[in-house]
């Protein structure tokens, strides 16, 4: 008997739909209990369950594991300097530590994504979330729960395996071999260049957009910079930074389309279920694609956490995206021009395969 071909669709909507349950979740049960101001810690936490998505079970149980405990770490540190009032200089020496914290997690866990974007994402905006020292409690049982939450449904594929694969083998996606991981990735050159690329990016990019009077949001620059920056191994492209311009451009027409017809809270879980799951579906092929649906996403959750005129989120987050990715333009001009100048690419040397 032949086994049917497999689909690579049944991969994506695998994942997409564990990512999607993993955050619509908790943002459904916090809209329920009348907490539409801690949305952003259930969606950040439920962003772990992206990671690992390919590995076997018990490979995938650490990575998932130690990527929720990133992502509650970096949201904790986001609500503490935020309750010392957020000053400048505190944000960005705290963007610094999860920076570094973040990018040699990734990288000694051989993870994917590969790029800080979600522990920095996370630590920016749990900053400014207006927290008082009394919620502590109450915002550390939503973001244990949520990331707990997250872990579960990452691992709920290995049951469902268990139960239907031997009738339904085609049904179910091949796991990738068992990643080689070795702490010895933090002693390499390859790793610190990563770091200080994302470092440099990221400060540049806050400090451009911060010293713009009539832009808020900020962190959209910078967010734009660690997306678009290459991960260690990866070369520095162009392209992920001039398909994040577009699709950021077209997310947010359509997110301020959505957001001036005032969505009920209930409306922005849909939004950001769908948005979640279709991102996930076409992140590994068009990231331009992916953004239309994720920038709705990010700018639902965010108005409902911190209202504000639709028709100014829209503008921050094109002008600061914008300026996000001509700093990372910038750091690729300067890169390659090191790169012709010592015969190797940034990130990578030549123990590491460049991809």
């Amino acid at each position: 008997m032949t086994t049917p071909a497999h689909s690579t669709r049944t991969t994506n909507l695998e994942g997409a739909a564990r990512a999607a349950i993993a955050g619509g979740a908790p943002l459904a049960l916090l809209i329920a209990l009348g907490l539409p101001q801690y949305a952003a810690f259930g969606v950040f936490a439920g962003f772990t369950a992206i990671f690992g998505a390919t590995e076997p079970y018990r490979q995938r149980a650490v990575t998932t594991g130690v990527a929720g405990g990133m992502q509650a770490l970096c949201m904790f540190a986001g609500i503490g300097v935020g309750l010392l009032g957020a000053p400048l200089w505190l944000q960005a020496l705290g963007l610094v530590a999860v920076l570094v914290f973040a990018v040699c997690t990734l990288s000694t866990l051989r993870a994917i994504p590969a790029q800080p974007i979600f522990p920095t994402f996370a630590f920016l905006v749990s900053a400014l979330v207006p927290a008082q020292p009394a919620d502590l409690p109450l915002v550390t049982t939503i973001i244990v729960c949520s990331v707990a939450w997250a872990w579960l449904v990452a691992m709920s594929g290995a049951v469902l395996r268990r139960l239907l694969h031997p009738h339904a083998p085609h049904r179910f996606r091949p796991l990738a071999d068992r990643k080689h991981r070795s702490f010895a990735v933090l002693g390499t050159a390859a790793l610190w260049e990563t770091v200080l690329l994302n470092v440099v990016g990221a400060l540049a990019a806050g400090a451009a957009a911060s010293m713009i009077p009539w832009l808020g949001h900020p962190y959209w620059a910078v967010i734009a910079v660690v997306s678009t920056l290459p991960a260690i191994r990866q070369r520095h492209t162009v392209l992920r930074a001039f398909q994040r311009f577009i699709g950021t451009i077209g997310g947010t027409v359509i997110a301020v389309g959505i957001l001036l017809l005032e969505p009920s809270a209930w409306w922005v879980v849909v939004i950001a279920v769908v948005g979640q799951f279709f991102a996930e579906i076409f992140v590994a092929r068009n990231y331009a694609v992916c953004l239309l649906f994720l920038t709705p996403l990010a700018l639902a959750v965010s108005w409902l956490s911190l209202p504000e005129a639709p028709e100014l989120l829209a503008l921050d987050r094109v002008a600061q995206t914008t300026l996000g990715a001509v700093v990372s333009v910038a750091l690729l001009v300067v890169g390659r021009a090191i790169e012709r100048r010592r015969g190797r690419a940034l990130g990578a040397t030549s123990a590491i395969r460049t991809v």
